[in-house]
């Protein structure tokens, strides 16, 4: 199939995972990469050489309608990946109306598009890159008990607040902690890596440490622009990053995560603060359960859960609505 991606504009995170979906997609098929940014005109002669069959994007706040009115016009298959719901559902509940086909990571915001009327919805999570992702002996280097990596949302914060509070254990967190934590930056027990980290020194982290603790974004955050309150049911990226680098973790339970893991067999999950604490208790002290379950999920994402698996699913479901 003769592809056209279409950056999202976002930088960070986004500029791996566009190269990873553009890599993984030109091994299959012929794509062509495109900056809204050139604009209208630009995109009009690419595509009129090109001849695209289809065009993807992701997260769609930044690529102007007109473009995506255009290339409908044109006949050409449009497909959007929300990779940030249900965060922003104020936006994506009208974006989605404008694309042929809409992809969520999340559960309930699928519920969402279909319930609003949408024939082409489909869950489609984010997936991990292996190359990136996989075991690495680290010799000591970010060691630590537990680990999490990410932004300090208040719900993390309460997390580690309580765990530096009734456990003994070493604690390393990774991203902008410093002003959150601040009242415990002298706690002995804490290890604060400050600032974002490329997905390649990410799993430096996930393979140093004995737990990786996986907590999502609350629905109701006040930087959030969900008023219609959409509670995600459905695990984040993490998730399969930490398990492809034959990493254990221990991630709060959504209801999603069934489909994608077995609990206790694959991953362990938690539900309240009891439950972790007890959970952390039990792994710390169990290296070969920690291990053999890490091993189970290493497989598992390979299997199904790689950006490769992603991308079939993706252009699979394109190509049976185009026939």
């Amino acid at each position: 199939m003769k592809i056209l991606f279409i950056s999202s504009g976002y930088n960070g995170i986004y500029d791996h995972f566009e190269a990873w979906i553009v890599q993984e997609l030109g091994k299959k098929h012929e794509v062509q990469y495109f900056q809204y940014k050139n604009g209208l005109r630009t995109l009009q002669t690419l595509t009129k050489s090109f001849k695209p069959e289809a065009v993807i994007t992701m997260v769609g706040f930044k690529l102007p309608i007109n473009m995506v009115q255009w290339l409908k016009a044109n006949h050409i298959k449009t497909a959007i990946w929300f990779t940030e719901d249900p965060y922003f559902m104020d936006q994506t509940a009208e974006l989605s109306r404008h694309y042929d086909f809409v992809f969520t990571i999340d559960a309930a915001a699928l519920e969402f598009y279909i319930n609003d009327g949408h024939t082409h919805a489909y869950q489609l999570p984010l997936g991990t890159e292996p190359e990136i992702f996989k075991p690495k002996e680290m010799e000591g280097k970010f060691k630590s008990d537990i680990c999490i990596v990410g932004y300090p949302y208040p719900d993390r914060v309460k997390y580690i607040q309580f765990l530096l509070q009734n456990t003994p254990y070493n604690i390393r967190v990774v991203g902008n902690w410093r002003k959150p934590l601040y009242y415990y930056q002298n706690n002995p027990k804490l290890i604060i890596n400050e600032g974002w980290f490329k997905p390649s020194i990410a799993a430096d982290f996930y393979n140093s440490s004995k737990i990786i603790l996986n907590t999502h974004r609350p629905f109701n955050l006040k930087h959030n622009q969900n008023r219609l309150g959409i509670v995600g049911k459905s695990i984040n990226n993490r998730t399969f990053d930490v398990a492809a680098c034959e990493a254990f973790q221990l991630i709060e339970f959504k209801e999603d995560l069934p489909n994608h893991f077995v609990e206790d067999e694959e991953i362990a999950a938690f539900k309240n603060n009891e439950e972790m604490l007890k959970k952390i208790d039990y792994y710390l002290q169990n290296e070969e359960e920690r291990q053999r379950i890490a091993a189970k999920a290493r497989n598992r994402v390979l299997k199904e859960h790689t950006f490769e698996k992603r991308l079939d699913k993706l252009i699979q479901i394109i190509s049976n609505a185009s026939n």
